[in-house]
């Protein structure tokens, strides 16, 4: 017999699991873990090997990253050798070129637009040992192009004194950090690791 009160007590003469129209009240799918449905195959060495970052991911972000110390620290000793720059650089110009440019003194903007772009540098690198092929095109591209249009500005920092040969030499690092760095983020195994991520 059956109880009004009771919550699960059948009603009203349909059969157990059945609504009007005969549909099942719940998906007739077997659900993991229950009988008929096998088991999800285990890990190959192909899917687990994938995950791990190789070395030399590892060893380009730390180059990338002293790449980006160095440039830091180049734009900083930069603030006191631009006005030995500007100097350089006019010694060669006429008198009524040389008294327009005097009057404006020596541009930081660059220098301030350096430290900013070194900022989103490290961003992108962090992307990059993540597995971000994105990341790792953008730094070969602006990477080259640092590399090969600071290696012209590099003998100009060398005419300037001592900061000036200090900066030069901090670039110099820095471009073989870069240099370095793209070097091994294309190794084979940094190859295989962005193709999985």
């Amino acid at each position: 017999m059956t109880n009004p009160n009771d919550p699960y007590a059948q009603q009203g003469g349909y059969p157990q699991g059945q609504q009007p129209g005969g549909y099942p009240q719940q998906g007739g799918y077997p659900q993991q873990g229950q009988p008929g449905f096998p088991p999800p195959p285990p890990l190959g060495h192909s899917d687990t090997a994938a995950a791990v970052k190789p070395a030399a991911v590892d060893t380009a972000y730390l180059l990338w990253l002293v790449a980006a110390g160095v440039s830091i620290l180049a734009n900083i000793i930069g603030f006191f050798t631009a006005q030995a720059i500007l100097e350089q650089t006019l010694g060669d110009l006429g008198p009524e070129f040389r008294a327009a440019i005097e009057a404006q003194g020596p541009s930081y903007g660059g220098i301030i637009f350096s430290l900013i772009i070194s900022a989103i540098w490290v961003v992108v690198v962090m992307q990059m040992r993540k597995g971000a092929n994105w990341a790792r095109i953008l730094l070969t591209v602006l990477g080259a192009i640092s590399v090969l249009f600071g290696i012209l500005g590099v003998f100009v920092l060398f005419s300037v004194g001592f900061l000036g040969i200090i900066q030069g030499l901090l670039a110099l690092v820095g471009y073989a950090a870069i240099v370095g760095g793209i070097v091994f983020m294309f190794k084979p195994e940094s190859n295989q690791y962005f193709k999985a991520s």
